[in-house]
């Protein structure tokens, strides 16, 4: 029976449910084993259609063999027998390396040589005497991988004193090169895919697409079509990320770095730390303000002219073999006719402004993908031209070879730069249609953490009372989740995070339903909460043409409510509130990226922000704070050096002896099934357990109810009962119980095993402490409060078990409020009816919040993750409308 079924009997058998006059009936649990994925090929069939220039035959496999074979692609261990060289021998090198990972500086790391050495016995292994030797090693060592360069770029300027020619230092590692270093690397020669695929999965009637890597989606195929039509030929795609940041706390001192990967090789490798991730292969200058000039056009010019003809350094050797294709000997042993392209650029949108040369929000078309007008970017149902790399080099020659007046008012009328692209220089990669809708940036700390929750806060502060401090208090009474931030406060504190943004807005909603009840500050809820089911269609790690439909129509409901709310907010003191903003329109183009570069994981600039990180700490560890750019480049080049050994070293040590007690799983956690329970208590009796817990209802007769359901449970599926008898449970027998448990599951959005991690402990007498979940019953799903989790040992085989808590009280008709926020409303049992399930029939882990305006309520966070969202979709869809 479904969800919504089994709540429609109660509510007419109970009223609303809430007073729960008569116990429940019995919870049926079924077990169920770590996911499998059926082998059945009428159901599950994946289909691979290559690039007909490939010359590769369609293929066809179960979803089985699929999984197995992307998990296949993964570094082939090195054969290297001295990876540590140049360094002279293996500690040499794990000691500089130390030294390398924790920026230690000149002082630091001869004490760090000084101790090792006075300390050890043996030390003919360490020659290393001080850490001028490790310089000299590190330096032999550079040659291992491409170093950076520095070239002199000059600009010509023309400021009120009159034309000059400015030069300026750029520092890049020639991209080719680098590129060709990955390429040639044996270890990765599993990690690369060459040919452009179209993928379907058959979902029982017909044939489906999806997308995930930027190899199964329309850019490649579009770029590999262009090539010649020879099985050799193939894209060798980049993805470039740049963006400024500050070294300093006063933000004197800049770095301007530039980061690449090559979209061609698996997100698993992709996006890592190690040898074969993204890494800065460059660092642009930054131009210094001048006052006197700051904010004229020719001054702004000249700082975009700046860029890309720096940029142009970084890209000169890929731009060369761009059109001509090159002949490269790859990591397999197999001879390619590489064509290198830019296939993605991710960053922020004042990057993007200046990577496409577009005017910015200023601009009368202020997008850098579509000529959208400024006055029009709020509504989201107009479809304007594209940009193309064409069109803007034709309009800049226009304007360079007109009057100043006449070429100012042609660029200014398309929102472009009196400037030449750098990226024009490299075939087959349009900059408009490589920047990407970054999620990071336009969504977290764009429409939802700035305005949308910005707005909130305005109407917050709007009303009357206390309102703001109750939201606060909501959201520090929210239980923890795993990857989710904990607010004590909100609404009085600025947060320059992306990922708090989007915890904040994911909790907004449930923290502020029953405070924000006036028209206008209900329709901005609706609104927040359509903004969240649109970012998590757009979050989604593989897209099918089903998701891809439901994004762009919650895309246009997004619209819809938009203009609702702006409407309700005339004559109000929100009415000022201007959405015709970038980050507003963008949205629409967020799917168009997915279907032409796959999922956006592939264009986010989350990872890429991260490595800033790595460049502040070589700034404040490594350097003597003057000319710092050679010094910071030269600690992150060591650091990749040092992966790239590293990850050989480690090749070496993937072959443990099963003995080894490193290898072994931690003694205080068990492995059943498709759980692991763990943080493993002392064993206690039933007797002992029922009296430290006598004032829990849910612990009443704990051994009796505990032997009545393995007398049902056991035989109901499979299991002899104990020398083919009743189960009798005698006071002094013992079970053991565990703090967490750890919940395997096959992810609705992947199809890939993922997990979850509950807690559960009987020393929390607050139940708001205990992790709920999603649990399969025979009749379907219910979700539970978990209470307490133990294994019990019956004749050599151990069980494991949970009392738990259903959430499965009617809740009587679904309100329009519920429906309007798409509030996924529960309703716990009393303490004293607690049930005990097989712990196999946990799905996963669910994420419940109560509902403050309703004692005893909760509400299900289907937004917590998209495995969840498309979950409760597919289980209850009588229960959460998409309309």
């Amino acid at each position: 029976m479904a969800f919504a079924q089994q709540l429609q009997v109660q509510v007419l058998e109970n009223g609303d449910g809430r007073e729960d006059p008569e116990p429940p009936p019995p919870i049926s649990r079924e077990p169920e084993q770590r996911s499998e994925i059926p082998d059945d090929p009428n159901q599950d069939d994946i289909q691979y259609n290559y690039h007909p220039h490939s010359k590769r035959p369609s293929e066809a496999c179960t979803l089985r063999e699929y999984l197995l074979q992307e998990s296949a692609r993964r570094r082939v261990p090195s054969t290297n027998d001295t990876p540590w060289a140049p360094f002279h021998t293996r500690i040499d090198f794990e000691v500089a390396e130390f030294a390398q990972e924790n920026m230690l500086n000149r002082a630091a790391t001869n004490k760090l040589i000084a101790l090792i050495r006075r300390c050890a016995a043996n030390m003919e292994d360490l020659t290393i005497v001080q850490s001028a030797d490790i310089d000299k090693q590190w330096d032999a060592a550079a040659k291992k991988c491409t170093d950076f360069k520095k070239y002199d770029v000059e600009v010509p300027y023309k400021n009120s004193s009159g034309p000059t020619t400015v030069t300026f230092d750029m520092y890049a590692r020639p991209l080719w090169d680098w590129a060709v270093d990955l390429i040639k690397d044996p270890s990765l020669s599993r990690c690369f895919v060459w040919d452009s695929v179209r993928m379907f999965r058959h979902n029982g009637n017909s044939f489906i697409r999806f997308w995930n890597e930027p190899w199964t989606a329309d850019a490649l195929w579009e770029i590999q079509s262009k090539l010649p039509d020879n099985p050799d030929a193939k894209p060798c795609p980049f993805i470039l990320y740049a963006d400024k940041s500050k070294l300093s706390s006063f933000g004197t001192q800049k770095a301007y770095p530039i980061i690449a990967r090559l979209a061609n090789v698996v997100v698993g490798v992709r996006n890592s730390d190690d040898w074969g991730g993204g890494q800065v292969v460059g660092e642009l200058p930054v131009v210094q303000v001048d006052t006197a000039e700051s904010g004229k056009t020719r001054y702004v010019n000249f700082k975009n002219a700046v860029w890309h003809a720096s940029f142009y350094k970084l890209l000169e050797s890929v731009a060369r073999h761009s059109k001509t294709g090159i002949w490269t000997l790859c990591g397999d042993g197999k001879e390619r006719w590489l064509f290198p392209v830019v296939l993605i650029l991710a960053a922020d949108y004042e990057e993007a402004s200046v990577m496409t040369l577009i005017r910015g929000s200023g601009g009368n078309h202020p997008c850098p993908v579509c000529l959208i007008h400024r006055d029009e970017q709020s509504d989201l149902t107009i479809i304007a031209d594209l940009r193309t790399a064409q069109g803007s080099k034709e309009a800049v020659e226009t304007a360079q070879s007109s009057s100043a007046e006449a070429g100012e008012n042609l660029l200014k009328g398309l929102g472009l730069r009196k400037v030449e692209n750098a990226f024009w220089n490299v075939a087959n990669s349009d900059p408009h249609h490589a920047a990407s809708f970054e999620r990071l940036h336009y969504n977290h700390s764009g429409l939802g953490g700035d305005h949308l929750i910005g707005q909130v806060k305005a109407h917050l502060e709007n009303l009357e009372g206390r309102a703001a401090a109750k939201v606060d208090k909501h959201f520090n009474s929210f239980p923890r989740w795993r990857n989710l931030n904990h607010f004590q406060s909100v609404t009085n504190i600025s947060f320059n995070d992306g990922s708090k943004h989007e915890d904040i807005a994911k909790m907004m909603v449930y923290a502020s339903h029953d405070v924000l009840t006036n028209k206008a500050g209900f329709l901005l809820l609706q609104c927040l909460r359509s903004y969240l089911e649109v970012d998590v269609y757009v979050g989604l790690e593989l897209h099918t043409t089903e998701t891809i439909a439901a994004g762009r129509r919650h895309l246009q409901k997004l619209d819809r409510l938009m203009k609702e709310y702006r409407d309700a907010c005339v004559n109000t003191p929100f009415a000022d509130k201007n959405w015709n903003f970038p980050k507003m329109h963008l949205q629409q183009h967020a799917f168009d990226d997915i279907v032409r570069k796959g999922a956006s994981r592939n264009f986010g600039a989350k990872i890429d922000e991260s490595m800033h990180a790595a460049t502040r700490a070589a700034y404040l560890r490594q350097t003597n704070f003057k000319n710092v750019t050679p010094q910071i480049l030269r600690s992150l080049h060591r650091t990749l050096v040092a992966k790239y050994i590293r990850d050989q070293l480690d090749d070496q040590e993937i072959f443990l002896d099963d003995d080894d007690p490193e290898q072994q799983a931690p003694s205080d956690t068990e492995a059943v099934g498709n759980v692991v329970v763990g943080s493993r208590k002392t064993p206690t009796s039933f007797a002992d357990l029922e009296n430290v817990m006598k004032e829990d209802a849910a612990f009443a007769r704990f051994r009796l109810r505990f032997a009545e359901f393995l007398n049902t449970f056991l035989p109901a599926f499979g299991y002899t009962l104990p020398q083919g008898k009743r189960v009798a449970l005698q006071p002094t027998q013992e079970i053991v119980p565990f703090q967490f448990l750890k919940v395997f599951f096959q992810s609705l959005e992947t199809w890939i095993d993922d997990t979850d991690y509950l807690r559960c402990s009987p020393s929390f007498h607050n139940s708001e402490r205990y992790d709920a979940a999603l649990v399969k019953t025979i009749d379907g799903h219910i979700f539970v409060r978990l209470v307490y989790v133990f294994t019990y040992k019956m004749e050599d085989k151990t069980h494991p078990f949970a009392l738990v808590q259903a959430l499965d009280v009617g809740t009587g008709a679904r309100t329009a409020k519920d429906k309007a926020l798409g509030l996924c409303r529960v309703r716990e049992r009393q303490r004293k009816h607690c049930e005990f399930i097989s712990v196999h029939s946990i799905v996963r882990g669910a994420f419940i919040v109560p509902d403050f305006s309703r004692k005893g309520d909760y509400l299900v966070v289907d937004i917590i993750d998209a495995d969840m969202f498309l979950r409760l979709r597919g289980l209850y869809p009588t229960y959460i409308s998409e309309s």
